[in-house]
């Protein structure tokens, strides 16, 4: 094989998508994280946006709880709960990344919220890579260690 062609081959993307999840805001992290847990919480590895979504809701209630409990929230602490809508504009931004694989091939777009709820996706990274690839808030570190 010539020198050339071995070079060429170096120069190609990773097959792994971490690279990308610097670029991510943390809406975006939060239900990539949400998702990466079902695979070990809910023993599934095909999740769709109304899973995610419910897992993001049930962690972000949890965190404001403990925020309470600590007195953060008169210190700016209070976490924001996002709504669906802006949840389902980070999710459908996860799979245009690649970060959120189709689970069955050949499957339809997602034609408004009951598509986007409906459609199964497998999660390209797994939750231990993600603190791994890119710096995280305390939040978002918490969520990736204590499942």
């Amino acid at each position: 094989m010539p020198a050339g062609t071995e070079l060429a081959v170096s120069l190609e993307p990773p097959d792994s998508k971490l690279h990308l999840l610097g670029s991510l805001s943390d809406l975006d992290l939060s239900m990539l994280i949400a998702a990466a847990r079902l695979d070990i919480v809910a023993h599934t590895d095909t999740v769709n946006f109304a899973m995610a979504y419910d897992e993001y809701a049930s962690l972000m209630s949890k965190q404001r709880v403990q925020s309470a409990g600590a007195g953060m929230l008169t210190l700016g602490g209070g976490a924001r709960v996002w709504g669906r809508g802006t949840a389902g504009i980070a999710w459908e931004r996860l799979a245009s990344l690649g970060l959120l694989v189709p689970a069955a091939a050949g499957g339809r777009g997602t034609a408004g919220l009951g598509g986007l709820d409906a459609k199964m996706w497998k999660v390209d990274v797994a939750l231990e890579e993600i603190p791994a690839a890119v710096k995280l808030n305390a939040v978002l570190s918490r969520w990736c260690r204590e499942i």
